[in-house]
């Protein structure tokens, strides 16, 4: 409880230091034709809960090759602060993501990968993983309450599905993850003080892939609980991809025309959506997830019918008002 603590106090103060500092050092999100919001606004925060997070791997995290995993997390952080600064060709960062994807997938036993087939089937998976939260950092509040809700459900069922020896490292990580990301959410809740920017949003998708391979190679149930939980994300993201794809528009190219943007852009604020992923997550997402760690059901059909408020919020949004 006192490195949580901790953890807590740090990343409140480094927060409420980097929003002093910010913007002298250029690091402020003016808006443009694809934002949301309408006046300049400090960006970047979010390498603060970072960096905690990536020395808690290194120090506390209790995992293989913990320090390298540690040092990639650092250069994303690094990566993310350049391109709030100043911007970085979408191509190098993409090599950038693979790149630390591949450092993470190998970073795995071989027997647990299948050989080179399966480190590159799971590299580009944990490559998507960066993408898509980097993808849905675009309204006030929204991501931070997702990592949230995902460390808080998978914190809790890892604790009382598991071994006090096995749930060790996840429960720490997600229990870090809460402590580091909490203060953010202060900042970052509509209308938000602070932006988590690239700095926040890759390495919080790095994180949020190894909590997700922690969990399979721990238990492949709670592999299914961090699916579960991670559903609305991958559901907007995956969904919006393909018809964007579909209709001739390169994938790389930033828009706004994900779900959460339509709806935040319906209801004139991003609040409603924010508060609605929330509700989502506490009265569909988790206990389905309890469900799913429970083993009543057959686990491919919970997944399934965690795809469908998803799946219904994305139609509801595309379709003309």
């Amino acid at each position: 409880m006192l490195l949580l603590a901790a953890l807590f106090v740090a990343a409140a103060l480094g927060l409420r230091l980097f929003l002093a500092v910010a913007p002298s050092l250029g690091l402020v999100d003016h808006p443009n034709a694809r934002s949301l919001h309408d006046v300049p606004t400090a960006v970047g925060g979010g390498a603060v809960p970072m960096v905690l997070l990536s020395l808690v791997v290194v120090l506390l995290g209790q995992l293989p090759y913990a320090g390298w995993i540690g040092f990639v997390m650092m250069s994303l952080v690094v990566i993310g602060l350049l391109d709030d600064w100043r911007g970085i060709p979408s191509s190098i960062r993409l090599i950038c993501y693979v790149g630390a994807s591949m450092a993470l997938a190998a970073s795995l036993p071989p027997a647990q990968l299948g050989g080179a087939v399966g480190i590159f089937a799971l590299s580009l998976a944990i490559a998507w993983c960066i993408n898509l939260v980097n993808f849905m950092d675009g309204i006030d509040g929204l991501v931070v309450v997702q990592a949230l809700c995902l460390a808080v459900g998978v914190g809790i069922i890892g604790a009382v599905r598991l071994t006090s020896a096995d749930t060790g490292p996840l429960v720490l990580l997600c229990s870090a993850l809460v402590a580091c990301l909490a203060p953010l959410l202060w900042f970052n809740w509509p209308p938000a003080k602070l932006f988590m920017g690239d700095a926040g949003a890759v390495p919080l998708g790095f994180f949020i892939a190894l909590l997700g391979l922690l969990a399979v190679t721990l238990d492949t149930v709670m592999g299914w609980v961090w699916l579960v939980l991670m559903m609305p994300f991958l559901i907007d993201t995956s969904v919006t991809l393909c018809l964007r794809v579909a209709a001739g528009h390169a994938p790389h190219v930033a828009h706004r025309d994900h779900a959460y943007q339509r709806l935040a852009l319906r209801a004139g604020n991003p609040l409603p959506v924010t508060l609605g992923l929330l509700a989502l997550q506490a009265v569909w997402q988790f206990p389905l997830a309890v469900t799913v760690s429970t083993e009543t059901l057959f686990p491919p059909l919970v997944v399934l019918l965690s795809t469908i408020p998803a799946l219904l919020l994305v139609v509801y949004a595309r379709r003309k008002a």
